[in-house]
């Protein structure tokens, strides 16, 4: 689509010159079935400003290409493009609109990084923006008609605390739900919210670009057809529609519900940032704060966009915070501006990026990314768990830059030449010329707490609905742990009750934290249904609701490390991977020992054993997120320095630990609070420097 027009973008396409420069396009006046006749022209923002429309719409597939007459020449465009200027032509006058995929030669590298540096100025300043989510359908009019009827005010106020994730929990158990129960016995209340599904499904909803130039002019209008509403309108539509706890739609909802409240989320978004840049409007007398680009991140795998670089460069003006991360430069392939970032990100004491980065998360094409780089391209949903927000495995995280020394998490160094592996570099990596290049050849090293190795892994469960396999794999798991030698955890909890914790995170079907006795009250329930050849989603028990919440057992697999941790760990995790904890990072982690290829030997000892690996390696994989039973609450770090717990003991530091700890009785114990079933993984605790590749 770049090059459509690459042919005559000399003609149409004059140089922009001076103070920001764009191009705006005036769509001349015509009927349904008329051609669509348009000039483009040159101009400025000082002298355009508030005399425009700017569009937002979705560019779609490139087949079926339409054309229309620019400046008296024949101009290609995507389908959707054309059938928006198309409804938004009026008979009778000249309409004036800013569409990036005209108004910017998509051909020009140059002029694409000049024009999205300045997207906030161009949508700022427009009359408003036109937001076109497509051609009608036989569910829009339902839904448009029923975001027109919402009462706007209310739901804005009712929301106001509310909004986006982290929000006051009261909210949302007060809050309007189109889905309760007592209101879908009719046919025409389940054919409305079928429609209202499959309208915040339509594809606008899902890229990333959107959020931006939804949310940064105040007069924003949403468009489907012929029909038109306020952008609040939308607003409210998506708030209906926000559960009020994690939990599942009603079965005669056929859409994949991950997808909507992704694109849920999104409205949620756009409302937060309208909300903090037209705060006299929405909150008079309240300041909601712009939010860092980490939190942004960290679910830019929810959106789509069709240029990889577009996941960070559509958050220049969203995010608080951008300019100490990177600049926007369309020359610069993804591959080293993810690194590039990620990097900056250590260097500034900041981990979050690591819930999109390990070889769980990245895609398997081949691409050149090192374990420890993030990968926010479009992915299918995996190994990701739901952060409660009481855990703190590594410690307090830090979200924001820094200018004070000595936060940094670790740093990033190039490999030694001889541990190098040859490249298959694409070809526009072969007129970069930058030293960024090197960061595709390093390793990072992180601060770590805490390390041991996997020696039992459950089997994968490929079908979360093969319940046969399903309780195959817990009777196997129950079956290894009682043949343990200890049966109670490390945190006095019987080894059964840690177990069947660890399977749903240790949390409900709401997010809240749980103990033994929520499964006292509810395995056997859970045992019972499942083996009940009747069962149906009327009659299921709360834990399935709480496995179903924590997609755990879709997306891990439960495992046992050598000194006795619980965890679950992303499903490609292998036998003698390392579970492991940074510091200021939320989650455990798995980490794979790696050799360079200049290092290779027999894996076995002289005696015929697999050595311990996680003592042994030099080098590691990241693999992806883990949580680890006992450990999500900052107990690690409160261990390490009660006990003054270092990696590699000499006898004498390993002596003054064993002391303290009086096997379990010393009184170091009550004063970290923590129970002296702790003393077994003292050996796995201490700092040290841990080498991603």
């Amino acid at each position: 689509m770049e090059t459509w027009n690459a042919a005559i973008a000399s003609f149409i396409y004059q140089p922009l010159e001076g103070s920001l420069p764009v191009r705006l396009l005036r769509v001349y006046p015509g009927n349904p079935g008329d051609i669509l006749n348009t000039e483009l022209f040159a101009t400025n923002l000082e002298d355009a400003d508030g005399e425009y429309e700017a569009t937002s719409y979705t560019w779609g597939s490139p087949v079926d290409p339409q054309r229309m007459t620019c400046n008296d020449f024949n101009v290609t465009i995507q389908k959707n493009a054309f059938e928006m200027l198309n409804a938004l032509r009026l008979p009778d006058q000249f309409r004036t609109i800013w569409i990036d995929a005209i108004c910017i030669d998509q051909s020009n590298v140059e002029e694409r990084t000049a024009q999205v540096n300045i997207m906030h100025h161009i949508y700022r300043r427009a009359k408003n923006v036109l937001v076109w989510l497509g051609k009608p359908d036989q569910y829009s009019s339902l839904a448009m008609a029923y975001a027109a009827s919402l009462d706007v005010p209310k739901l804005l106020e009712e929301s106001k605390t509310g909004g986006t994730a982290g929000t006051e929990w009261d909210t949302y158990t007060r809050k309007a739900y189109f889905f309760d129960s007592g209101e879908l016995d009719s046919p025409q209340r389940r054919e409305l919210g079928i429609a209202l599904v499959k309208f915040v499904n339509r594809r606008w909803f899902n890229r990333v670009w959107v959020q931006q130039e939804a949310a940064l002019c105040r007069d924003t209008r949403v468009i489907c057809g012929v029909e038109e509403v306020a952008w609040d309108n939308i607003f409210a539509l998506g708030w209906t529609l926000l559960p009020r706890s994690i939990g599942l739609y009603p079965d005669w909802i056929q859409d994949d519900m991950n997808r909507t409240l992704d694109n849920i989320f999104a409205i949620q978004n756009i409302q937060r940032r309208r909300r903090s840049l037209f705060a006299d409007f929405y909150t008079p007398g309240q300041y909601l704060p712009f939010l860092p680009l980490i939190t942004y991140l960290a679910n830019s795998n929810r959106f789509g966009a069709t240029d990889p670089r577009d996941k960070l460069f559509s958050l220049k003006y969203f995010a608080d915070d951008v300019d100490a991360w990177f600049e926007i430069d369309y020359k610069v392939p993804w591959q080293i501006l993810y690194a590039d970032v990620a990097q900056r990100f250590l260097q500034q004491g900041i981990l979050g990026f690591l819930t999109s980065a390990g070889r769980a998360r990245h895609e398997s094409d081949g691409n050149l990314l090192p374990s420890w780089v993030p990968d926010f391209r479009d992915s299918i949903r995996r190994s990701s768990i739901i952060v409660n927000p009481r855990w703190m495995a590594g410690g307090p995280k830090t979200d924001t830059a820094s200018t004070y020394p000595g936060k940094a998490a670790g740093s990033v160094c190039a490999l030694p030449k001889r541990h190098r592996k040859r490249l298959n570099l694409p070809e526009e990596f072969r007129d970069f010329k930058d030293p960024r290049k090197t960061l595709l050849h390093s390793y990072a090293s992180i601060k770590c707490m805490m390390l041991d190795e996997i020696v039992y892994l459950a089997d994968v469960l490929d079908d979360p609905f093969d319940i046969e396999s399903t309780l195959r794999i817990v009777n196997e798991d129950l079956a290894y742990i009682e043949k343990l030698y200890q049966q109670t955890y490390l945190n006095n909890e019987s080894l059964t009750d840690a177990y069947k914790l660890t399977l749903i995170f240790s949390s409900d079907h709401e997010q809240e934290l749980v103990g033994p006795e929520h499964v006292h009250e509810n395995w056997d329930d859970w045992i019972k249904w499942l083996e009940d050849p009747s069962r149906g989603r009327e009659s299921m028990p709360i834990l399935e609701h709480s496995m179903e919440s924590s997609e755990a057992l879709q997306g891990f697999r439960f495992a046992v490390t050598r000194r006795g941790y619980f965890c679950m760990v992303p499903r490609v995790t292998q036998l003698h991977d390392v579970v492991g904890i940074f510091m200021g990072y939320l989650l455990g982690v798995v980490l794979r020992p790696w050799q360079p290829p200049s290092t290779h030997r027999d894996p076995m000892t002289s005696q015929g054993e697999v050595p311990n690996k996680a003592e042994e390696a030099e080098y590691f994989e990241l693999i992806g997120d883990s949580y680890i039973h006992g450990t999500m609450m900052n107990e690690a770090r409160c261990i390490i320095e009660e006990f003054n717990c270092k990696t590699h003991p000499t006898k004498a530091q390993f002596d003054a630990m064993a002391r303290a700890s009086d096997s379990g009785r010393g009184e170091s114990w009550k004063t970290v609070g923590l129970h002296g079933g702790y003393s077994r993984i003292l050996e796995t605790l201490g700092d040290r420097l841990v080498k991603l590749v």
